[in-house]
């Protein structure tokens, strides 16, 4: 008896809720998608800048040890790749080298200044709702080297 009266309670409100409840579920897996894509790619470009800041450091480190303090430095080219299946990336060094006097400290002082600038552009993520497909990404470190000079 308890069974027949409780079928008969029912007000056919069930599929409201459950439609109710799908557009929830899908509401979330919609965020949790997005989110983890938006993760995937800024940790593929943090891994990009790494890299980038490595190379430039390494070529701002091989100047300095050759003391190829004048002269220009032409551009360089290498591939940024996260994974062995991923896309290369090709980045590319320029350098702006420039020789400072400081009057602060002496006249006689003067250094070199040398600027490594890296460029590429990143591939956009799956769901680019936030990325521009022409966004070029740069790193710029610069390094003071001080050489002896005979005046």
């Amino acid at each position: 008896m308890k069974i027949n009266n409780a079928l008969q309670n029912q007000k056919g409100s069930a599929l409201i809720e459950v439609l109710a409840a799908m557009g929830i579920l899908l509401f979330a897996i919609i965020g949790m998608m997005i989110s983890i894509s938006y993760a995937n790619y800024k940790s593929t470009l943090n891994y990009h800048y790494r890299v980038a800041l490595l190379r430039a450091e390494a070529e701002l480190q091989v100047i300095k040890l050759q003391h190829s303090s004048y002269g220009t430095f032409g551009t360089q080219e290498f591939t940024i790749r996260s994974h062995s299946n991923a896309k290369p990336i090709k980045a590319t060094i320029f350098f702006d080298v420039l020789t400072v006097n400081d009057p602060q400290t002496t006249l006689k002082t003067s250094y070199t200044k040398i600027t490594a600038r890296v460029r590429w552009q990143e591939t956009p993520p799956m769901f680019s709702l936030y990325v521009s497909p022409n966004d070029y990404k740069e790193v710029v470190v610069r390094e003071d080297y001080f050489y002896e000079r005979v005046q």
